[in-house]
């Protein structure tokens, strides 16, 4: 998948001009760069969600039901459960891939079940986040992108959800693309790191 030509203009501001990357299915791609750089702008441009100011050419990009976004602020139902919220997700996505020996089950049993009947909106932020990234990856599409999911997460969530993102690429070889500011976190991670701006 690339990106060509890509620019953002926001009045005279110039964040981008002509910028080009390809993206790999075999490596987790992560977007880096200083606040306000434009790696979310960049993240809404591939997922076909605007805005009107970026221009470029998208090539090989799926369609945008063929697309999981997961956003750095995520709306959920505060009154549903873990378990309900998972189930939602098990009703659109793949099961099979919770199979026995699975890092999925390996996720639900370790860090999931003891949470299953808890309502989401007990959950804390890094809690919520884990519980969301866990529905996406069950989703069957070809391109994943996420934006800063360990952002406000604590050391032991953000291994589990590093893990779950790791696992799109190593087992399923599929499109992914996140953004992050904690690079240290991505250490034993197969990663292409892409720096804008």
């Amino acid at each position: 998948m690339q990106i060509k030509k890509y620019s953002l203009c926001y009045g005279d501001r110039v964040l981008a001009q002509d910028f080009e990357v390809d993206f790999f299915n075999h490596v987790v791609n992560v977007l880096t760069g200083a606040n306000g750089a434009g790696k979310t702008t960049l993240l809404d441009f591939i997922a076909g969600v605007g805005p009107k100011q970026a221009k470029g050419q998208k090539i090989n990009v799926p369609k945008q039901q063929n697309i999981a976004y997961q956003l750095q602020h995520i709306h959920f139902f505060p009154t549903l459960s873990v378990g309900q919220t998972i189930n939602m997700y098990r009703q659109i996505g793949n099961r099979s891939l919770e199979k026995s020996g699975s890092t999925f089950q390996t996720i639900k049993r370790q860090a999931l079940d003891k949470i299953w009947s808890v309502k989401m909106g007990q959950l804390s932020g890094g809690e919520r986040q884990m519980v969301l990234t866990y529905g996406q990856c069950l989703l069957e599409k070809e391109l994943y992108i996420f934006d800063e999911p360990t952002s406000g997460v604590d050391v032991t969530n953000s291994k589990v959800i590093l893990k779950m993102i790791a696992s799109l690429v190593q087992e399923r070889e599929k499109l992914v693309i996140m953004t992050s500011h904690n690079i240290e976190q991505l250490a034993d991670l197969p990663v292409k790191m892409i720096n804008i701006g």
